[in-house]
């Protein structure tokens, strides 16, 4: 039971840096996951904006569930009065390297899903969403580097 509490402060970590500091991390791979998905993979515009907005989208909501909602369900009023986790990690290029796996796993389960509708280059994706979120990882790192100074 221990490491579900720790898991859970985990993802509730990584979810409040993600709405307070590492805000960026969504716009910014929205916009780079458009640029390799028109560039590298060879789609067009309108389906590479749609499947990277979505992308997104999809993965902050179930981070969202994952990390607010559900803790509250499993372990009822409970859920938030003990934090053991409490962002050990205070590397912040950890945090952000963290986030863009959360990410990644999150892209990766939407593209998955996506392929069983629309069939989709599925390695092609699952690669973009690799690249994407560690280079917004690190641009979210560089952007919280200066503007902590």
């Amino acid at each position: 039971m221990s490491w579900l509490v720790s898991a859970t402060d985990f993802l509730l970590s990584e979810w409040i840096w993600n709405v307070t500091w590492g805000w960026h991390h969504i716009p910014i791979n929205i916009f780079v996951m458009i640029f390799l998905l028109k560039f590298f993979g060879r789609i067009r515009i309108m389906p590479a904006v749609l499947s990277a907005f979505f992308s997104q989208i999809f993965s902050f909501l179930v981070l969202t569930f994952i990390a607010v909602f559900l803790p509250k369900y499993i372990f009822g009023t409970q859920a938030f009065q003990q934090t053991y986790f409490q962002q050990t990690l205070m590397d912040p290029f950890l945090i952000c390297l963290c986030l863009g796996a959360i990410y990644f796993v999150l892209n990766t389960l939407f593209f998955m899903l996506l392929n069983l509708v629309y069939k989709i280059n599925l390695r092609l994706f699952i690669l973009i969403a690799f690249v994407a979120n560690g280079i917004s990882a690190f641009l979210v790192y560089k952007f919280w580097s200066y503007s902590a100074l």
